[in-house]
């Protein structure tokens, strides 16, 4: 088939990874009569967005709040879990120098709050920063630079080098500018004044502070859209992946432990590097060679059960300093007080390269143990609280914005664009930062492009520096 050969009732299509995304676009081509075979090496749905079960406890794989401007997006997502869905307000924070500031960072609060001598710095660091950026005497060629431009050097060496080094795991000049761009909100030097000398008693809600949240765990919207598809016929075959895709008349056999699938078209969610390789000479030469230059950072989880709820109120907390090993840590109970039989739960975050080398993913150092230690250094248990630790992980978590990365990663996609019966869409897939809204949206719009009704491309278009939802 080619791209103008729409997918039609009866036609098989295989969608690799039971993320959201994949399961979004499963949901929707199920529902119009295709018969849909996802593909997970996993044994649960849900990817990143996943909820695990476990003792009496659950928790989820890393803090995730549900937010969007999307109504369509949010209506699908209350429907599939019966409407119940908590609306919380956000409380996160960053511990820095012993002392607790709100997040995403608030540079007023950062400097009332600082040392005198420290904030006066960062002030006048934070003003000839802006200044040199408004006389056009400042570039922005890397995260470093990006950063140091609107923050000044003070608060770049205090937080953002330290947790950006710590998160990605090589230093901040090698980091495409990119990544600072699309998650960073740079304050203006007047508001920043006003908010430093007369902070803000009252709290504004919005969508930086206001969130939504499935009770029961993030997983169960990923597990909802699992449910509707087998129920429409379609099946899920989790611990299975593909070992092997080539093309079989109009349309593509993929190979598996299982043996080999026919089908019409493919939705793929995995790592777009290993959609790649099983594509294989399908794509061109330089392409394959380009997106070899490509890589994900994992993460590590250590889940310590401890005898009491910490006295904290956040959702999560991000330790850029080294003296704490892991990038964050996040509380369950706080999103939803029913996730623990007894007891609770505090979740820590590491951030590694998912390789036998890395002594963090080989689990060669004493990862419980010094969450242990850092919980108590943070005040959120005692020595002697900690029940047990249970540990986790995920493999492909973050796209690696480094320098090249665009041209690689576009050349990819532009070449997948123009596969016939093939969509790429996800994290994973499109090698993109995205939240979980975009991914639901991603795979609708990879269904509909597959009946023949929308472009992934055209809406997500990975040429800009933000969606082309904006």
């Amino acid at each position: 088939m080619d791209r103008r050969t729409p997918l039609k009732p009866g036609d098989t299509a295989v969608v690799l990874g039971a993320g959201l995304a994949g399961l979004s676009a499963a949901d929707i081509l199920s529902s119009r009569g295709i018969k849909v075979v996802v593909l997970e090496k996993s044994p649960f749905t849900g990817g990143l967005a996943a909820t695990r079960r476990d003792g009496g406890f659950h928790f989820d794989y890393g803090p995730h709040r549900f937010h969007t401007t999307n109504k369509a997006i949010l209506e699908r997502v209350r429907n599939l879990v019966g409407g119940d869905l908590l609306e919380l307000d956000r409380l996160s924070r960053i511990r820095l120098l012993d002392r607790y500031f709100v997040y995403p960072l608030n540079l007023g609060d950062v400097l009332s709050r600082m040392p005198l001598h420290r904030g006066a710095a960062m002030m006048a660091s934070y003003a000839a920063a802006r200044l040199r950026v408004a006389s056009g005497g400042a570039r922005d060629d890397s995260f470093e630079s990006w950063v140091v431009n609107r923050f000044g050097r003070a608060l770049y060496d205090v937080y953002f080098g330290p947790y950006t080094a710590k998160l990605w795991g090589i230093a901040p000049d090698r980091l495409s500018p990119d990544w600072a761009s699309q998650r960073i909100t740079v304050p203006g030097l007047g508001g920043l004044v006003k908010e430093t000398l007369f902070p803000h008693k009252e709290k504004v809600r919005s969508l930086v502070s206001l969130f939504h949240y499935p009770r029961g765990g993030i997983g169960r919207i990923a597990e909802a859209l699992a449910a509707r598809i087998v129920s429409a016929g379609g099946t899920i075959l989790t611990e299975t992946e593909p070992e092997s895709i080539s093309r079989s008349g109009a349309g593509f056999s993929i190979g598996t432990r299982g043996g080999s699938i026919e089908a019409s078209g493919i939705v793929n969610t995995i790592p777009v590097t290993e959609y790649a390789a099983l594509l294989g000479d399908m794509l061109p030469g330089a392409v394959l060679e380009a997106s070899r230059s490509l890589r994900f950072r994992a993460i590590v989880f250590q889940v310590l059960r401890v005898v009491r709820r910490p006295d904290a109120r956040d959702h999560w907390i991000y330790t850029p300093e080294s003296h704490y090993g892991f990038n964050r840590l996040s509380i369950p109970e706080n999103f939803d007080p029913g996730v623990s039989e007894s007891g609770a739960q505090v979740v820590f975050e590491y951030t590694c390269d998912a390789e036998p080398g890395d002594p963090v993913w080989s689990g060669s150092q004493g990862l419980a143990e010094e969450c242990g230690a850092g919980g108590v250094r943070l005040g959120l248990f005692q020595p002697g609280e900690v029940l047990g630790a249970v540990p986790a992980r995920q493999t492909h978590a973050y796209p690696v914005y480094t320098h090249g990365y665009a041209e690689a990663s576009g050349a990819l996609l532009d070449a997948l664009s123009n596969l016939p019966g093939s969509v790429t869409c996800g994290r994973q897939g499109l090698f993109r930062y995205n939240n979980m809204d975009h991914s639901i949206e991603m795979g609708e719009y990879a269904a509909l492009e597959l009946l023949g009704e929308g472009s992934v491309k055209e809406r997500f278009d990975w040429s800009a520096d933000t969606w082309a939802d904006g």
